[in-house]
């Protein structure tokens, strides 16, 4: 693993876990960056133009970043679904939600929390099997401790939040680049917000309002506002603030935010070739919280 002096360089091209999304700097992947396994003439033609639509589409992505929020009626992407409908193509938030991996010893000791996501209501099983297995690959390989209707509310791909540097995912990244340094550990860890909540189940921020440990005054009647307003429209991470009435720098506020830090791109070509490809939100290091410095290919796959 490439470890620079100040940060991750973004052109590290390795991924220090692959699926669960903690990328060793920001890998770059272009079209010409992939090879192609079947040596068919029209099959590498097929991926290629694949390939090259990909990128296309990636770069009129771009200015999503300077929406307040993103949500799935966002102008942007109706606009390059309907430009790319014979495609079939779709944009996908695939990082709001509970990433198992990521969640801070206190979170997986929250019983709010435990009883939204695990079966036995507990985290303990889940904690015997990941800390005899390490970091995980694919949500996948939860599926045997977290509830059928909670399922939903599991993602696999995310930053680690600079706060939980308590969660096993900071722990392994510190430990592979030998530095509990944050700020060398960008964009690895950084201070985008856990989720987007204009992209959850509203209901799923309970538990978070409702912790002890946060200290938000009349919780319950703050939750029900939330998730209320939520129901009604989307917001921006001050107005979520504002309905919560806590400062910026509560730690609440790590876990809620108004913009996706992964997306999923997926289309089929005329030739009936399927493109899944994922994309990360870059932050804009020394910046406001949010601030995005450009969105970059990290996966594609053909099926």
């Amino acid at each position: 693993m490439k470890k620079d002096e100040g940060f991750i360089e973004y052109n590290t091209v390795l991924f220090l876990f692959f699926i669960s999304v903690i990328i060793a700097g920001t890998v770059l992947y272009s079209s010409s960056a992939f090879s192609y396994q079947n040596a068919d003439t029209r099959d590498f033609d097929n991926k290629k133009t694949a390939d090259l639509l990909l990128d296309e589409i990636i770069e009129k992505i771009q200015p999503l970043k300077f929406y307040q929020y993103d949500d799935r009626h966002n102008p942007l992407i109706i606009s390059l679904t309907a430009e790319y409908e014979k495609y079939n193509l779709k944009i996908t938030d695939v990082s709001s939600g509970y990433h198992l991996d990521f969640l801070s010893d206190a979170d997986l000791a929250d019983t709010g929390i435990t009883r939204l996501l695990f079966l036995d209501n507990t985290a303990s099983a889940f904690l015997l099997w990941r800390n005899a297995n390490g970091l995980s690959s694919s949500k996948e390989e939860w599926k045997v401790f977290v509830k059928q209707e909670a399922w939903e509310h599991i993602v696999c791909y995310g930053w680690v939040h600079k706060n939980n540097t308590s969660s096993f995912a900071f722990r392994t990244i510190a430990q592979d680049f030998g530095t509990t340094d944050t700020d060398k550990l960008f964009p690895l860890v950084n201070d985008f917000p856990v989720m987007n909540v204009n992209m959850v189940n509203p209901q799923i921020l309970r538990p978070l309002i409702m912790r002890s440990s946060f200290s938000v005054e009349r919780a319950g009647d703050k939750a029900n506002t939330l998730i209320t307003r939520l129901q009604g429209g989307s917001l921006t991470r001050s107005e979520i603030r504002s309905i919560l009435n806590i400062p910026i720098t509560h730690p609440l506020m790590a876990y809620m935010g108004s913009k996706t830090s992964f997306w999923e791109i997926s289309f089929v070509m005329p030739s009936a070739l399927e493109v899944k490809a994922v994309i990360a939100a870059i932050p804009e290091k020394n910046a406001a919280v949010q601030e995005i410095e450009k969105y970059v290919l990290i996966h594609r796959s053909f099926l």
